[in-house]
């Protein structure tokens, strides 16, 4: 027998096995195992993923998991491939203009990440890059290169565009509020440790803008992602 016919047929005893004990039997992949670990994740953080709770949460001894997991660095390096795989669907704007669709794609970007809020810090992390990680850089390299960019420049934008997005998403998790909540109360929290008078420029920017009916943080990613393509624009035509 083969060595992953061997590694197989381990895995789904040790599956029986758990079932035996009372935990609902299933069968494990290396599938299965990153849907769990991303599920973990992103309910509970990565502070709660270890290969221990993984186990138990899928109903299979921890041993069983490195039948199809190597060891939790190629757990994470599959848990970052999968948002590539969300990241790379085939309806991003491909007919659009570069501007339209880079706008589209960093709007899913974000979108995605704060639905998985664990893997900001990862996605550029990994050395042994999966199928769609590769194939999600790869494509939009392509996409900036038929725009007209360079090569530099296409690399530049790609840089810019992570470091936006991945910086606005950090600050949008890490705020002390939800996007379109009634900011009255904090605004009220903040004045309340300020001297009277002494920062005017902030109290007005509370007051013109914060507090105004309709104002949302979110909206500041919009304005911030249109300079960005403005600038490149800019830069792509002095290249010419």
């Amino acid at each position: 027998m083969s060595k992953k016919g061997t590694m197989a047929k381990k895995g789904s005893t040790a599956a029986r096995r758990a079932g035996r004990k009372g935990v609902q039997a299933i069968r494990i992949t290396p599938e299965s195992i990153v849907s769990a670990a991303v599920e973990m994740a992103d309910r509970d953080g990565m502070e709660s993923l270890s290969m221990r709770k993984l186990a138990a949460r899928i109903g299979v001894e921890a041993m069983s998991l490195y039948h199809h997991v190597a060891s939790r660095e190629a757990l994470l390096d599959g848990m970052v491939d999968r948002v590539f795989r969300e990241l790379a669907l085939p309806d991003i704007g491909e007919t659009s203009s570069w501007k339209a669709w880079l706008i589209q794609l960093s709007g899913r970007m974000r979108s995605i990440l704060l639905q998985h809020p664990w893997a900001v810090g990862l996605l550029d992390s990994r050395r042994n890059p999966g199928p769609a990680t590769l194939q999600y850089q790869d494509s939009r390299l392509g996409r900036l290169r038929k725009a007209g960019f360079s090569v530099a420049m296409a690399a530049h934008a790609v840089a810019i565009q992570d470091s936006y997005v991945y910086g606005f998403v950090m600050q949008e998790l890490a705020l002390p509020f939800e996007n379109g909540a009634d900011l009255g109360e904090l605004v009220d929290d903040i004045r309340s440790s300020m001297e009277e008078g002494k920062f005017p420029h902030l109290e007005e920017m509370m007051e013109k803008l914060v507090l105004q009916k309709g104002y949302s943080f979110s909206s500041e990613f919009e304005f911030g992602l249109q300079l960005l393509v403005e600038g490149l624009a800019t830069r792509l035509k002095s290249d010419k």
